[in-house]
């Protein structure tokens, strides 16, 4: 069935038209209800929508505006507009703007919007076979992925950063699928980390996906810019920077973190485990072990102590016991099977 999403600040009229229409008979779903045009783009960034009823006469966003902006960021969604006045002119602008059709509020019956929106969906069919990409369904893997970036980890953690890329290549969107992910992205930097950036800095046709380590990279700056602007996530990614700049001092600790960032250990050490998904210290063993792997891709005949050295510590037998616990080989069969793949 195709989903449906109606738009009308009036509540008792979207409540009306949902309880009309025999919404299965006509080969849809409704999934959701808004009460004006800017909560309906917010709802169109994390939802499957095919088909979106819209008053026409809204506060915040008028229906043709949301069409306008609508049509820009999800141009396979469909439109009917509905209207409580019978004004040609107004309705006009909508059928140029490539709606299916309307419905007059103060004429409405089921019969009419059963055949209405049988025919809504048809249309919705016919157009979607003479569509590229062999009508495939991407659903599945753009919930995925949205949920990856909800999670936030993406965010702190460059190896979270990279499976999602990795996601999304595989997944081989299209252009308005990347697009559409980019915008669900600049939407929850927004949302999390008060941080608004700007759309047009990141070009989402990259098939390398490299927009989205650039949209970190362009988080962290501005974080770093505000200096978290006392956003709790903002100051947890601050802590993940410092500890990314700071990984070969031998003084670094969660108490150090704290310290340097003016924050109470005990309150952050637990905001920066419900983000992350580490604490500071495993977070800090974690990143370390990745530098030591990074070295050796770089050096890889460098040997155990050096590498041991300069990723901060003096105790050999404690690395390599963080080292095993974390890739499940020692350091020389790690380094061994580097070389050997080379």
């Amino acid at each position: 069935m195709y989903k449906v999403l109606v738009i009308d600040d009036d509540k008792l009229a979207r409540k009306g038209i949902i309880s009309i229409v025999p919404w299965a008979q006509c080969g849809l779903e409704v999934v959701g209800d808004v009460a004006n045009g800017a909560l309906a783009l917010e709802f169109i960034e994390r939802h499957e929508v095919d088909l979106a009823i819209v008053d026409l006469n809204m506060p915040v966003f008028s229906g043709l505006d949301f069409i306008k902006e609508c049509r820009q960021r999800r141009p396979e969604i469909q439109y009917v507009v509905l209207t409580a006045y019978e004004s040609f002119e107004y309705i006009q602008q909508a059928l140029r703007l490539g709606v299916l059709d309307y419905i007059s509020k103060l004429q409405m019956d089921e019969e009419d919007c059963v055949k209405l929106f049988q025919q809504a969906a048809e249309k919705i069919r016919q157009r979607r076979l003479l569509q590229p990409h062999g009508g495939r369904d991407n659903t599945d893997e753009m919930n995925r992925c949205c949920q990856m970036i909800d999670e936030l980890h993406c965010f702190y953690d460059s190896g979270k950063m990279s499976i999602l890329q990795r996601t999304v290549m595989e997944a081989k969107f299209h252009e308005r699928e990347r697009y559409r992910l980019m915008l669900h992205m600049l939407h929850v930097i927004e949302r999390n980390f008060s941080v608004r950036l700007k759309e047009t800095d990141f070009d989402s046709n990259r098939e390398d996906c490299g927009w989205l380590t650039e949209e970190r990279e362009a988080l962290a700056r501005e974080v770093r810019r505000t200096a978290g602007g006392g956003n709790i996530q903002a100051s947890v990614l601050l802590a993940c920077i410092y500890i990314m700049e700071h990984l070969g001092d031998r003084e670094l600790s969660a108490e150090a973190v704290g310290n340097a960032l003016n924050i109470s250990r005990s309150y952050f050490s637990t905001s920066f485990k419900r983000y992350t998904g580490y604490s500071i210290n495993s977070y800090i063993r974690k990143e370390r072990v990745e530098l030591a792997k990074e070295i050796m891709r770089e050096e890889p005949h460098l040997s155990f102590g050096d590498v041991v050295y300069r990723v901060g510590y003096l105790n050999e037998k404690y690395f390599a016991k963080v080292f095993y616990e974390k890739e499940g080989m020692t350091f020389a069969e790690y380094r061994r099977k580097m070389i050997d793949g080379k």
